[in-house]
Order: structure tokens, then sequence, then C-alpha cells
């Protein structure tokens, strides 16, 4: 009776939204997905067991009203004991190193902008916006866009012209793609008097196109069958100033998925991800020019990747599990840059010259007390110029605009601010 009733620590109900309704569940999946923090839980489940066990044996042996009242009362320190050690100890104990790095440099503040957060927009993989030393900001409480140039600290509203603040793609100058609340996509060069909406092609059920770096073409991929029932990627272009489009066929061997990530004018280059981690130019013939580019322990490059100065810089905007990482191949240098386990990287900027690579980190994690940082690397020799530390579980963004401007996303007197900062020469 005793080793029936330890089989109840599989129905103990586990307080988290991704751990399932009892353990039972987490530990089959810790069983067909092995990993060291998998093993830890199933080891902690056994020992709850077998200490269960032995609890039952003892008020089985001689059964009197002081041990019924123990083991009633032992019952709910089982289940918080439980969910403690399960889903807390264990997570802080294996998916967790402490980031001891201290804070450094004191780079100059050239502005600050109260009420604003650094937004993450798409601009395609050539730092059009970096080059262009322009950001884009959320402003009033997220509700409305800016956009910050520089030198001159100057931010140019942009709030009175969306009826959302969804935006698709941005390119210098203030150019818009934007998707309106009916999910119609919408155009807006700041030349004209407001949003043009563009049309969708016939025979498209879902239409995802991006916009040149130069905020002229707007560029999407399709895949049309063959007479052999095969399906070629092909990229049409459209200009936007009169709507003529043009197709590219993609001459590529293979039937891999091909996805479209960035177009620096009508005649390209265009960057394209090969599933899951190839990245690579063609041209307007659709012959590869650049590439195929796979960098080494990046899970999935198409989350984080930008061509500049002859080379390239990638990093995990998405891992699933291990450390994520920085990694970048240019004249400048090349490395690797992990952070520790327990934090994610929420954005990544790169200057104009490529000297420096500023990053933004936090807690990927629900638990812990692991602050979020920002910090900032030399390409040459990855030694840190700059280094700050927010409050737990802040998930800050920075953006360079030029080569030596960084704007990061801080809290101050409990809002959202905007700091720019000169960054120290790297020479």
């Amino acid at each position: 009776m005793a080793f029936l009733l330890s089989f109840a620590i599989y129905l103990i109900p586990l307080f988290h939204l991704e751990a399932g309704w009892l353990s039972i569940g987490k530990t089959l999946s810790g069983i067909r997905d092995a990993s060291n923090t998998s093993l830890a839980w199933i080891f902690a489940v056994l020992i709850l067991q077998v200490s269960t066990f032995l609890a039952a044996l003892w008020f089985l042996t001689r059964v009197n009203w002081i041990r019924i009242l123990v083991f009633v009362a032992a019952f709910p320190v089982l289940v918080v004991g439980a969910n403690l050690i399960l889903l807390w100890w264990i997570p802080l104990l294996m998916l967790v190193e402490r980031d001891t790095a201290p804070e450094l440099g004191s780079p100059e503040q050239v502005c600050s902008i109260p009420g604003a957060t650094v937004a993450q927009v798409r601009s395609g993989s050539d730092l059009s916006l970096v080059h262009a030393g322009e950001a884009w900001l959320d402003t009033s409480g997220g509700l409305a866009r800016s956009v910050l140039t520089m030198p001159g600290c100057q931010l140019i509203a942009m709030d009175e012209r969306f009826d959302s603040t969804t935006i698709d793609a941005v390119a210098p100058g203030g150019v818009v793609l934007h998707r309106q609340i009916e999910g119609a996509i919408a155009y807006l060069d700041p030349a004209s008097n407001g949003f043009a909406t563009v049309s969708k092609p016939d025979g498209v059920a879902y239409w995802n196109p991006i916009l040149s770096d130069d905020g002229q073409v707007l560029v999407w991929l399709d895949r049309t069958a063959s007479d052999d029932g095969r399906r070629t990627p092909r990229l049409h272009l459209r200009n936007l100033s009169g709507e003529e489009e043009r197709i590219i066929p993609i001459r590529i061997p293979g039937p891999d998925q091909i996805e479209l990530m960035g177009a620096r004018s009508r005649n390209g280059p265009f960057t394209l991800a090969r599933f899951r981690n190839a990245i690579f130019e063609i041209d307007q013939n659709g012959e590869i020019v650049r590439g195929p580019v796979s960098p080494d322990g990046i899970y999935d490059a198409r989350w984080g990747f930008v061509w500049l100065n002859g080379g390239w810089i990638a990093w995990d905007g998405y891992r699933e599990d291990g450390r994520s990482r920085i990694v970048w191949d240019i004249p400048n240098g090349r490395g690797v840059r992990s952070v520790p386990l327990g934090q994610r990287i929420d954005s990544v900027t790169v200057a104009a010259n490529g000297d420096l690579i500023a990053v933004a980190v936090s807690s990927n994690l629900r638990i812990g007390d692991i602050q979020s940082s920002v910090f900032a690397f030399r390409t040459d020799t990855g030694e840190e110029a700059y280094r700050r530390r927010h409050r737990v579980h802040m998930r800050s963004a920075v953006a360079f605009l030029g080569d030596e401007y960084l704007a990061v996303t801080e809290m101050k007197a409990n809002q959202g601010t905007v700091g720019v900062y000169r960054m120290p020469a790297t020479d």
C-alpha cells in the first residue's frame, strides 16, 4: 500500500503556466527530451517518491490519531516543497549562470528623451538606418512612433499618420510600410501627404512583402509550380512610384525552404535564407553572388543577421536551449561572444564602421533575480567598452546611429527613457 501511495507524487499539481497541471506530464516530457535539466527533474521526482513511500510506510505500520494529523499536515508541505524544488530550485541551478561582469565605461550622454523606448523595426539586412543616422522610437507610452536623427538629437513625430502602431518595415528618411487595422498594407513616403494603400497581387493567399533599403521597391517571394511538379522560388519586385513589376527567378539547386530577408534596391543584391541556417545574396539575374554563410553555433540566423564591411554579423534572436551567441566575421576582426545561461538576446546593433557591437540582454526565465544589462564590445579584440546593468526582467533595446552614437532604452522615474550616448573611439 505504501508503494502504491508513493505514486501520488506524480499527481501533485504544479502551479506554473508552462509546466502543465500535474508533475507526471513534466516527468514524461523529460524522459522523451533528455537533457541535464530534465534528468535533474526526474532525479528530484524519484527522491520525492522515495520520501513519500517512507512516510506512507511509517504511517501505515501503526495508524493512530497523531500519525493521521502528521500525515495530513505533511501533504500541503509536500505540494509546496515539490513546486519549489521542481519549478524554482532546479531551473535556477541548471539554467542560470551568474553574470559577474562589472559596469564599465563612462560615455558622454548627448541627450535624453523621456517617455520613449527604442523600437525594433525591420529595415533590411544592410544597416541602412544605422548608416543614415536614424532610429525609430516608441513614444507616448508605446502608442505613437517617432524618428530620432543624429547628430542633433532631432525627433520627428510620426504619430498623426498611423491608425495603429504596427509597422512592417521602414527605410531611411521616414519611409514606412504599414499594416493598417483592417489588414491592408499602406506605404508612406514623407514627401507625400499621407499613406497610400498598396494593392495585393491576385491569387496570393498570404502576402508578406518587404521594403527595399532605399524605400522605393516592394519585394516578396513566391513559389510557382513547374511542369515537373517542383515549386520554383521567384522574387517579385514592384516600384512604389509607378507599381511597375518584374520577376526574378532564383537559380539555386534543391527544394530547400527559402525566406526573403532584405533587398538593397530594385537592382539588388537581395538577401535570402535557406532553412535553417544558410544566408546568401543573389543579383538581379537570380545568381548567388555572396555566401552561403552559415554562422557557427547560431540556432537560426534568420532571426538575427546583417551584412557589414565585406563580412557579416549574426546572433541568436531566438534559441531553444543553451547559451545565446553573437558571431562576427568582418575585416575588423572575427570572433564569438556568448551570454550566460538564463539570459536571452533582446536587441543587437552594430556601429556603421563595424568597430562596436552593442547588445541588450535580459532573463529568459520568470523566476530569479537576473539583472538585465546593455553592453558594447570591440569587434577587433572582443573586449568590452561599455556595460550598464538594468532592473530585473527589464527588456531593453539598442540602436546605433552612425559610427559613434548609441541609443539605449532605460528606465528613469518609473518611465521608459531613451538615452543617447557618444561611444568612445576604438583607435
